[in-house]
């Protein structure tokens, strides 16, 4: 008769099913009851221990002549944290979008950034919720800031400041670089043209959502000349006292 003697029943424990990505291969740790068994341990059915961030079914089963035993479990690489930093967030209207300046540690991770929500680049001046998100597989990160685009100075030039009275209101003239800028004009705080002779005060403000600008001076209104003529200087004498 031959005599079977049966393998005996080992017991596996997995451990390190929770992981984080760092670029190298992420395996389980295995023990077994009894202790020091050779246990065979794949992923996804592989061999091979994987490093992506991702879910992978673990199975471990004892290769030994003496005990039989398997095990069964799942190892979750989660994504790394990586860091984000956000620069250039004062900026100064040109006309151009300004989009900030973003790097990543570890460098060179993809990026989604958005302003006030949009993915487009802002180019007028005004404050945007900046919010820069790593789009990587493996890597996590988030870092928020305020980009800033200040206005732009614009140059005035205020002309027709001496004028002559002629009954109507005498406005001075005024000129902007960059061209064609909306300016509000005051005279001694009106923003009526006077029409009186006399000085007033001209204060001109650009009024733009991307420039800033502002000049004053002073309008001379100078008094009309008035004709006189003079008649009746022909008179013939008669003792009595001539007008």
């Amino acid at each position: 008769l031959a005599l079977t003697v049966a393998k005996a029943n080992a017991s596996i424990a997995l451990g390190d099913l929770n992981q984080n990505f760092n670029g190298t291969p992420r395996s389980v740790s295995v023990s077994t009851v009894p202790a020091g068994l050779t246990v065979t341990t794949t992923y996804n059915g592989s061999a091979s221990a994987p490093s992506a961030v991702g879910s992978y079914s673990v199975a471990a089963t004892v290769a030994d002549s003496n005990y039989t035993g398997s095990a069964t479990a799942t190892l979750v690489i989660a994504n790394a944290t990586a860091e984000v930093a956000i620069t250039n967030t004062s900026q100064t209207y040109d006309g151009a979008p300004k989009p900030v300046a973003v790097t990543t540690n570890p460098s060179g991770l993809s990026l989604i950034v958005t302003y006030n929500g949009s993915a487009t680049v802002p180019a007028n001046a005004g404050s945007y919720a900046v919010v820069a998100t790593i789009n990587d597989a493996n890597y996590a990160g988030t870092a928020n800031a305020t980009l800033t685009i200040a206005k732009a100075p614009a140059a005035l030039t205020l002309g027709g400041l001496s004028q002559v009275y002629t009954g109507t209101p005498k406005a001075a003239t005024v000129t902007t670089a960059p061209v064609g800028l909306a300016v509000g004009i005051t005279y001694d705080g009106s923003a009526l043209p006077p029409t009186n002779a006399g000085s007033y005060t001209v204060a001109a403000t650009v009024n733009d959502a991307n420039y800033f600008g502002t000049a004053s001076g002073t309008l001379i209104i100078a008094k009309a000349t008035a004709g006189v003529t003079i008649g009746n200087t022909v008179r013939i004498y008669d003792g009595a006292a001539k007008q």
